[in-house]
């Protein structure tokens, strides 16, 4: 594991275009350079600025190019200290992610049977 751990309150500091740090799978990235060239926007990545964004990223699907674009970024690891409340409000994002989920598919199922012929 690296030896450059950041403390998630000065991951909590890098909020804006001009200078925007996230989080994924616990290692911390700067994308600032990155944030003119992203495909999705600015608010895409504003979205996660200063925070977790591993549920974010992984819902998208990116590719294979876009996980090793973003390696260029990388600046170090979450401090241990604070790798255990990253990963509550990870977790809580995915059970988010999951209820989103569960009610589009019960309003896909209600259409099918309201709309049916």
């Amino acid at each position: 594991m690296s030896s450059n751990y950041i403390h998630l309150s000065e991951v909590e500091k890098h909020i804006t275009e001009d200078d925007l740090w996230f989080i994924k799978d616990l290692k911390v990235y700067d994308i600032t350079k990155f944030v003119d060239q992203h495909p999705g926007g600015v608010d895409t990545l504003l979205s996660v600025a200063g925070k977790d964004g591993t549920s974010d990223f992984n819902a998208v699907g990116h590719s294979d190019s876009a996980v090793e674009e973003l390696a260029r970024y990388y600046i170090g690891d979450v401090h241990p200290d604070d790798a255990e409340k990253v990963q509550q409000v990870s977790i809580k994002a995915s059970n988010n992610y999951f209820g989103i989920a569960a009610v589009l598919a019960l309003v896909a199922i209600c259409a099918f049977f309201i709309f049916r012929p």
